[in-house]
């Protein structure tokens, strides 16, 4: 039997083994985490990935475990007033799936239970990748040598096996920080919890809220510019009065918010871009989420690019009769798309933080609707062989 190794067990590699073992294939993914733990953290499931997670048999969990926003208000960030609502009440029926928004633990969990926790190696750190072309060797720190048919490189922003196979350039900050922290909405007004997205928007600055688990917590994520950024990661500790201070001069609401923060449970991290890629493939190894197409998250699209990777893998695996064919056509099928939202999103902070409020009273953003992008369907977009 062909054997897969997807290095990460990300949201994207998660997915991708999920799809890959729903179409009969022997796959094990290898992560360099101990053990897989809470992440204290809200994340978007737009409805092109609600189609790819519904295809493999996740469409119960969403259904019972998500928050549907109704409406996503762009909110003046001093005054408070509501400049311009998208209304969501209408998604299901336009593209045959919900907008939600949930627990990221939540989604982690349900795939880790849906791909099985046993075909999880863990303590496993890449260190070293021969991608050949009748095979890939692995070599990892606690000196596991692995051989392989296939990689699929799952490994996030600082890919080892993206610097190792790809010559591009490294990580380069983007100018953007960003904070996040849950609350428990029993000590936020009724607002916070009701079913809506809320962004309070100025020069340089907004602020997102929104409840996950059924509205017991108030997820907050506040993005700004910054002309520097060193620290490694996205949990390093964040200073509470720093935070209050960068949103001085905000709404009564956003005020609310950011005063019930608990200091403990706020992190921050530099928000980091590479250049979108002309080729995924080196050998019989691909890459795949943001190993492949890292993006600002100001779409909220870097979860469900990675879930429609992998959904689109999994179909291309058990639509080709051999290895480089599936390789092949799964960056065929992919690039284009995932090439436009990395480079659609890279551009979403600016046009959110450099317009004057005010102007978004009459005029209209270029968001995931203008775009088209929630009408994609990984299940059944056609595959290209």
């Amino acid at each position: 039997m062909t054997r897969i190794a997807i290095i990460g067990a990300g949201i994207g590699g998660l997915t991708a083994g999920i799809a890959l073992r729903k179409a009969g294939f022997d796959v094990c993914i290898y992560e360099q985490a101990p053990a897989f733990g809470e992440v204290g953290a809200g994340i978007s499931i737009s409805p092109n990935a609600v189609h790819g997670l519904r295809s493999l048999g996740l469409g119960e969990f969403l259904d019972s475990s998500s928050n549907e926003p109704l409406e996503q208000q762009l909110c003046h960030g001093s005054t408070g007033e509501l400049l311009q609502p998208i209304d969501r009440r209408g998604t299901r029926e336009r593209y045959g799936a919900p907008y939600l928004q949930l627990h990221r633990a939540d989604l982690l969990n349900a795939l880790i239970d849906a791909f099985g926790v046993e075909n999880c190696a863990m303590e496993h750190s890449l260190e070293s990748i021969a991608s050949r072309d009748d095979g890939v060797m692995l070599s990892f720190a606690n000196g596991a040598t692995i051989e392989a048919d296939a990689v699929i490189a799952a490994d996030g922003l600082r890919s080892v096996v993206r610097d190792a196979l790809f010559d591009t350039k490294p990580p380069e900050f983007s100018g953007h920080i960003a904070y996040r922290g849950l609350i428990p909405a029993e000590q936020l007004s009724p607002r916070s919890a009701e079913a809506l997205n809320i962004n309070h928007l100025a020069f340089g600055r907004n602020i997102v809220t929104y409840p996950v688990r059924k509205g017991e917590l108030v997820n907050v994520v506040a993005l700004s510019k910054a002309d520097g950024w060193a620290d490694e990661g996205w949990s390093v500790k964040a200073d509470k009065a720093q935070l209050i201070a960068k949103y001085d001069g905000f709404a009564p609401y956003v005020r609310e918010v950011l005063e019930q923060v608990s200091e403990e449970e706020l992190f921050c991290w530099g928000l980091f871009i590479r250049e979108p890629l002309e080729k995924w493939r080196a050998g019989r190894t691909v890459l795949l989420g943001d190993a492949a197409h890292p993006m600002l998250p100001y779409m909220g699209q870097g979860a469900s690019c990675a879930i429609e990777d992998g959904v689109v893998l999994g179909r291309a695996f058990a639509a080709c009769d051999d290895i480089d064919a599936a390789l092949d056509c799964y960056v065929a099928t992919r690039i284009e798309r995932a090439s436009t939202l990395q480079r659609e999103s890279n551009l979403g902070g600016e046009r959110l933080q450099a317009i004057d409020p005010d102007m978004f009273r009459d005029t209209p953003i270029k968001d995931e609707d203008a775009l088209g992008i929630f009408a994609y369907d990984p299940a059944t977009t056609p595959l290209i062989q």
